[in-house]
């Protein structure tokens, strides 16, 4: 009969240790899933806000940041850096911008013409690009005249970065042939930038 207490003591005891154990289980796990739960959630919330104040920082240094009060004059100073090839690309660039369809013609042999222009009507433009740290002189006009009878273009256009002598001015009006002046350079840039 002892045996059998021992026996009955022994299943009671591992079966109130069991009791137990799940009693801790079921107390202790609710408590680690809060605090693990609480522990993302504080994460979560510190994330949040390290992301928030990147946001706000960035903010505050674009609306700080110098801005030039009008992109065309940086973009001016950036073309009289150029050499005459980049800014006959860069004149490409804002034609094409512009509507137009672009032909750069090949730097040797252009017979006066570095653009020719197809607008959307299908008249064609010779341009000729002139960047300059002088006048611009008559001879620029006499180009675009010669190529636009070469190409067989309707107009004629002469664009530089500087500005045109009187002659120039006078050949071109007798000739019919726009001229686009750094004055003329700077709104044609406003035009592509607004």
């Amino acid at each position: 009969m002892k045996i059998r207490k021992k026996g009955k003591s022994r299943k009671q005891h591992r079966f109130v240790n069991y009791l137990f154990k799940l009693m801790l289980y079921l107390l202790i796990k609710p408590i680690k899933l809060l605090l693990s739960f609480s522990f993302y959630l504080l994460k979560f919330i510190w994330l949040l806000s390290s992301y928030s104040m990147h946001l706000l920082c960035s903010l505050i240094k674009r609306l700080f940041k110098r801005k030039p009060s009008n992109p065309a004059l940086s973009t001016l100073a950036e073309i009289d850096k150029m050499n005459g090839y980049k800014f006959e690309e860069f004149m490409k660039h804002v034609y094409e911008q512009l509507g137009y369809s672009v032909y750069h013609t090949p730097k040797s042999r252009d017979q006066g013409a570095d653009l020719i222009l197809t607008s959307k009507e299908r008249k064609r433009i010779a341009v000729q690009v002139k960047r300059s740290s002088s006048k611009v002189s008559n001879s620029a006009v006499q180009e675009v005249v010669a190529a636009k009878g070469f190409y067989k273009c309707t107009k004629g256009i002469v664009v530089t970065n500087s500005y045109f002598t009187d002659s120039a001015r006078q050949l071109a009006k007798a000739n019919f042939i726009d001229l686009v002046d750094r004055n003329e350079l700077e709104k044609l840039i406003n035009t592509i930038l607004s």
